[in-house]
């Protein structure tokens, strides 16, 4: 069963919820009936946030990190090779 506690707002509206959520991010949620619904929410960088909003990425991106933490790795491409063969240039420098 949920745990619930009763707390008073101070006279600016403010809750403290104890030292355990000390700098911790919230979503706050306004529901039907007064309900306030406070889940813990992590920031996303917006140079980042395309990779949350694209299920096909994400589910890649984890599939590739799962497979990194099981072991299954393979060799990396010679990236110097592929941008000379893109670029047409004999010598790549890096």
């Amino acid at each position: 069963m949920a745990r619930l506690t009763a707390k008073t707002a101070d006279d600016k509206g403010r809750l403290t919820l104890g030292k355990e959520y000390a700098h911790q991010e919230f979503i706050v949620r306004h529901g039907p009936g007064g309900v306030i619904e406070m889940i813990p929410a992590e920031t996303v960088p917006a140079r980042e946030a395309w990779l949350f909003e694209d299920p096909g990425a994400i589910t890649r991106v984890m599939g590739g990190l799962r497979d990194a933490r099981e072991g299954r790795l393979t060799d990396r491409p010679d990236l110097d090779e592929a941008l000379a063969e893109e670029t047409g240039d004999d010598e790549c420098s890096g």
